[in-house]
């Protein structure tokens, strides 16, 4: 020590005592900002957590059903409780309903079961709302586990918050719990794919050996010692049990795609793995699909597979409608709001700034995205719906790139502007869905509801009458009515019908009540009551009630 130092210790004989307190002072302050950022956290966690927890299941029976795809899953778990029999959806009118497989209808008759065997609105539409629960927390949870906590907030909240893939949670919709069920074997894949060899829950211990000794990453690997693409496996034959092939095609694309483009390094996917997957999806979907073509003596193949499969994606049934191939562009741009413009500009962004090469999950969700949307752009048949499965990869790319963005900011007044710009998205999104479920939901069941007419039916036709209802697909009405229903499309079905002894029951559109008069001879009909007697609004949908009148 020099004797400048040594005199200017003797001149200040505090300042030896003095760096200890300093450094406990820096020290004390240091845990009292990590204390107050770590409350802020807490808060900010938990508050995200209850708001989009209120958003996909607040009022989810306050509403009636709207549309025929949740009155036929409500109607088909009803009947599942009620007669036992969990093998072939089932409506009301007994007419077995071979559009989709049961995984969704047993859900909502699990939620009905809990519920004391009464599948309500809130029933129907929980699974969906679960799902969508889910699907957040599986891209929150997988993007933390990656150590991106900006990228996981940010994807996690956008997803919750995109347009259409609230509304769809919040109904008695399958697309939903297909994106969960998608998203949970792409995000099982890329786990094991970039698993290191020794498995996920042992570390890898670096050895020394020459060139020659250097083994391949998959060499000796077990598909039992990588869950996740056992995980996968089941993840993708639950898709399959909820849609059919549609949950492989989507996800099958998308994992070959992933096998092309992901970076060196970490594994592949092992040939046993491969067979693995494909022995548990067999396994565990086959099964119902050959008993139910068996129990239906062939039908099941002729008009799901073929039908509603091979048809809807080659366009030629003149039944189903055509879209251009162009058709999901306005779509997705549309139903990703309000977060559309915030995924093209980041995106472009990282992909010019070497996102693309440097950030693997990035590569990832853009892989997901796009592969999706080529494969359902090559169908003919397009439903805005069917692009949901691709929402948690666009919301990971979107992640992704803003949390890259925010770390090349320099100035910290962006990094809280951005941040504040955000929190007034979110903020508007409340709003918004606030306006929605007080004022456009009631408005939509004004005309679209059914309750009063069938109670008022049911008044007149108590059970066990059967009512008919000809002519007239009204799946609402059907499941408000409850058992015993039926439905006929021809006139000397109608006539047989009325020529029962007792008082017979018919509803049907107005346009038909005159004709019926005319054709039908048997017995007379005369009106009884109309829906528009019991909405709040014209219906889209009028319809007549209608008994015999030497009753």
């Amino acid at each position: 020590m020099s004797a400048a130092d040594t005199s200017t210790s003797r001149d200040r004989p505090g300042a030896a005592a003095s760096a200890p307190i300093l450094r406990t002072q820096i020290v004390d302050h240091s845990s009292r900002s990590l204390s107050v950022a770590a409350r802020r956290s807490v808060w900010f966690h938990v508050t995200a957590v209850v708001g989009v927890a209120a958003l996909f299941t607040a009022g989810l029976g306050s509403r009636e059903l709207v549309s025929s795809h949740e009155a036929r899953a409500a109607q088909n778990a009803q009947r599942m409780l009620d007669t036992g029999e969990w093998g072939l959806p089932v409506l009301f009118d007994g007419q077995v309903d071979l559009q989709k497989p049961p995984g969704y209808y047993w859900l909502v008759a699990a939620a009905g079961w809990l519920n004391g065997g009464t599948v309500t609105e809130a029933c129907a539409r929980l699974p969906a709302a679960l799902a969508g629960l889910l699907t957040v927390a599986l891209v929150y949870g997988w993007l933390r586990r990656e150590g991106r906590p900006v990228a996981a907030v940010v994807a996690a909240l956008t997803l919750a918050t995109a347009g259409h893939f609230t509304a769809i949670s919040r109904t008695a919709r399958i697309d939903v719990p297909l994106t969960c069920a998608v998203a949970v074997a792409l995000v099982a894949f890329y786990r094991g794919t970039n698993a290191p060899a020794s498995g996920p829950r042992q570390r890898a211990v670096p050895q020394r050996h020459s060139c020659a000794e250097e083994q391949p990453a998959d060499a000796g690997r077990s598909p039992f010692r990588h869950p996740y693409f056992l995980l996968a496996a089941v993840a993708a034959a639950a898709g399959v049990l909820l849609k059919g092939p549609v949950a492989l095609a989507l996800v099958g694309p998308a994992a070959v795609a992933w096998l092309v483009v992901k970076p060196r390094g970490g594994g592949g996917l092992p040939v046993p793995a491969a067979l693995l997957g494909v022995t548990v999806v067999l396994g565990l979907a086959a099964p119902w699909f050959l008993w139910a073509n068996a129990a239906t003596d062939g039908e099941f193949v002729r008009v799901f597979f073929w039908h509603h499969n091979v048809e809807r994606f080659a366009g030629t049934s003149p039944t189903l409608a055509s879209h251009p191939v162009w058709y999901y562009l306005p779509r997705l741009a549309a139903d990703f709001l309000p977060w559309t413009p915030a995924l093209a500009l980041l995106t472009a962004w990282a992909v010019r700034t070497g996102g693309w090469r440097a950030d693997p999950l990035f590569r990832f969700g853009v892989v997901w995205v796009v592969t999706m949307f080529a494969v359902l752009s090559a169908a003919k048949f397009k439903r805005a719906d069917y692009l949901l499965p691709l929402y948690p990869g666009a919301a990971v790319v979107l992640g992704c790139a803003a949390e890259r963005w925010l770390a090349t900011r320099s100035n910290t007044r962006t990094v809280r502007r951005a941040t504040w710009a955000f929190a007034l998205v979110l903020a508007g999104v409340a709003v918004g869905w606030g306006v929605m479920t007080q004022v456009v939901e009631p408005a939509e069941e004004a005309r679209e509801g059914k309750r009063a007419f069938a109670a008022f039916i049911r008044s007149q036709a108590p059970e066990p009458e059967p009512v008919l209802m000809f002519r007239a697909e009204s799946h609402l009405l059907a499941f408000h009515l409850r058992r015993p229903i039926d439905t006929k499309v021809e006139w000397h079905d109608l006539a047989a019908w009325l020529r029962e002894p007792g008082p017979r029951f018919v509803v049907m559109p107005p346009e038909y009540v005159y004709p019926a008069g005319e054709i039908v001879k048997v017995r007379r009909l005369v009106e009884v009551g109309r829906l528009e007697q019991f909405t709040g609004a014209k219906p889209p949908r009028p319809l007549v009630f209608l008994r015999t009148a030497d009753e």
